[in-house]
């Protein structure tokens, strides 16, 4: 197996795996592994992991699989080792949370972010730490005025204006909520930007998704 580092972040860098007719994203801490799919291996990347997936409607909805059956909503969590939990991506911004019992992904577009998913993942998480994937950036994330007002009344520096237009930096809101002391990696490429590796729904792949995956191992995936 072929890996390339991928210095996505002034902390941690993710790492392009290139395993065998598949290439994916990969991040590791200790027993947790995340995983981001790219474009051309998706149907097999959800076939090597078989992760628990969402009808997602843009909520503040996070479900713990442990206890309830439901699959409707934005975000997953469990405390049972080797279970594969993922959202579905258009360009919005999958987050990985993790701490000693428990992990939880949430899918963050704009709406789950007001709606406060962020916030509501942290209420379930005591002393953790998380990780962000890939998202469209503020470089190419335009909204309405009306969804840019949303966020600077909740949060000063994701907003950023242009030639008079209104541009959305997704993954500043979500430091905002989390709290930058506690993110350890992010893989900073814009899902728009970037069509080697990434569906983008804003640069006109309407029916393709990306997908993120988090996992817990009971012992280290390497071991």
């Amino acid at each position: 197996m072929m890996q390339s580092n991928i210095k996505s972040s002034s902390k941690t860098s993710w790492e392009l795996i290139n395993d065998g007719d598949m290439m994916f994203f990969q991040f590791k801490s200790d027993n947790r592994l995340m995983f981001y799919s790219t474009k051309c291996t998706e149907k097999r990347f959800l076939e090597r992991f078989k992760p628990i997936l969402l009808k997602q409607i843009h909520s503040d909805i996070i479900i713990n699989v442990d206890k309830d059956s439901a699959r409707i909503g934005d975000g997953l969590l469990t405390q049972r080792s080797n279970l594969a939990l993922g959202v579905r991506i258009a360009d919005c911004l999958p987050v990985y949370l993790f701490n000693e019992t428990k992990i939880c992904i949430i899918h963050c577009g704009w709406q789950g972010i007001i709606k406060g998913i962020a916030k509501r993942a942290k209420r379930f998480m005591d002393n953790y730490k998380y990780v962000l994937g890939a998202s469209i950036g503020p470089c190419c994330y335009e909204v309405k005025e009306d969804t840019a007002e949303l966020f600077t009344q909740q949060y000063k520096n994701a907003v950023i204006r242009r030639n008079r237009k209104y541009f959305i930096d997704l993954k500043g809101a979500i430091i905002e909520d989390l709290g930058e002391e506690k993110l350890i990696a992010s893989l900073d490429f814009c899902t728009k930007c970037h069509p080697e590796y990434f569906y983008s729904y804003r640069r006109g792949d309407k029916n393709k998704r990306d997908y993120a995956i988090l996992k817990y191992f009971s012992t280290h995936p390497d071991s």
